[in-house]
């Protein structure tokens, strides 16, 4: 669950819906059919759709990201303080209409990805690891749903009876992205507009949600997906 990314075009996720990649989920689909299947019993989240996020988000697990995320939600935890407040105001030329947003900014960056860095330390100490171990995207999400680390907090879950949340562990992911859908609204017999606010909780982009819900009708009848792969939104 990467911060907010409004705007996005649906150029950015073409190759998802072209033939490669809704192999690609299908095939993430049956890889991890355990995973997704207990998951969707559990939550009733269809696998489909956890598959569908999971091979957006990172591939099916294939690229989680190698940035340190604990200096990157800093960077942006950190926009408020003085020195680098001063900084990204020499850019607004004494307009006091810039100056005012500019402020307005670093405030968000702070409130935002402040609680993110306590929550860092805390994934840190609960895993017994170094903070600085956990890498991920350069906007500080990681493991393959690719959740930042409050969301790990709020909706990670044991998948496998381990005593353990790795969000790098396929069990463990499904039934976290499971769980953090059904925590924004996700119910059985959910209509297909709700179905796409609770993932616009996930991604706020119109063009991820229709990615993410294509792929996962596709990933439902792989025949006709292969088929309609052309389909592309454009």
């Amino acid at each position: 669950m990467s911060p907010s990314r409004r705007g996005e075009s649906h150029h950015m996720y073409r190759n998802f819906l072209r033939a490669d990649g809704t192999q690609l989920a299908w095939d993430c689909r049956v890889r991890y059919a355990a995973a997704f299947e207990n998951a969707e019993r559990r939550y009733g989240v269809p696998a489909s759709v956890c598959a569908a996020i999971i091979s957006v988000e990172t591939h099916c697990g294939r690229n989680t990201g190698r940035s340190v995320i604990l200096y990157r939600l800093s960077r942006l935890a950190m926009a408020n303080e003085p020195q680098n407040l001063e900084r990204s105001l020499r850019s607004c030329d004494g307009d006091p209409g810039d100056e005012q947003r500019v402020r307005a900014r670093a405030r968000y960056l702070e409130d935002t990805f402040y609680p993110e860095v306590r929550a860092t330390f805390e994934i840190a100490r609960r895993m017994n690891i170094d903070p600085l171990s956990i890498r991920g995207s350069g906007s500080g999400a990681f493991g393959y749903p690719q959740f930042l680390p409050t969301s790990y907090l709020q909706h990670g879950v044991d998948g496998n009876g381990d005593g353990r949340v790795s969000l790098y562990d396929p069990a463990d992911a499904a039934a976290s992205c499971a769980h953090y859908l059904v925590g924004h609204g996700w119910h059985r017999g959910i209509s297909f507009q709700e179905q796409r606010s609770v993932i616009w909780a996930y991604n706020h982009s119109d063009a991820y949600i229709d990615t993410v819900l294509t792929l996962a009708s596709r990933i439902e009848e792989p025949d006709a997906a292969s088929l309609n792969a052309a389909d592309t939104p454009r």
